[in-house]
């Protein structure tokens, strides 16, 4: 099993414009989380889309992988959904990122230091990725994240498109 990170969107009713979430499934493929997408999508029927997607493999030099045993390691994986304001754009500019780190307060830091152009940048959302991916719901056995460090620097490996899911 692999863990996704997906960006969806799509319409709402009560919208002016498109909305937009981040969603994690475990699956085998990335086709294999259409329809767990569609039954939690909230916005208007039909109008859901897959906008962008990531297989977290590898984050920070460590490789990710799920196991059945919990990680004892002092390490562990976040999901730091951050804010801010660059001064061009009509909005507030967001920047999802996972990074590894040894607390919160740590991997907020690690995350913001990112965005360091913009102006008030700010934490929208951190969660620790094994919550964020609700492991203990999604399968028969409960799954654990484990990172291991192999000095690879590599992000995520992002597919950006429209993909409908109607």
């Amino acid at each position: 099993m692999k863990l996704f990170a997906i960006y969806i969107g799509g319409e709402h009713a009560q919208a002016h414009v498109e909305v937009h979430d981040v969603r994690f499934v475990v699956a085998g493929s990335i086709r294999d989380t259409h329809d767990r997408l569609r039954a939690e999508w909230w916005g208007t029927p039909g109008t859901l889309h897959i906008d962008c997607w990531a297989e977290i493999d590898h984050v920070d030099g460590y490789k990710v992988e799920l196991r059945r045993e919990p990680s004892l390691a002092p390490e562990t994986l976040y999901f730091v959904n951050l804010g801010g304001y660059d001064g061009m754009g009509f909005a507030e500019q967001h920047k999802n990122m996972f990074v590894v780190a040894t607390s919160v307060a740590d991997a907020k830091a690690r995350a913001l230091s990112a965005v360091a152009g913009w102006k008030d940048a700010h934490r929208d959302d951190l969660y620790e990725a094994e919550r964020a991916f609700a492991l203990d719901t999604m399968m028969d056995d409960r799954l654990h994240i484990h990172l291991t460090k192999d000095g690879n620097a590599r992000p995520p490996r992002f597919t950006c498109r429209y993909t409908p899911l109607k």
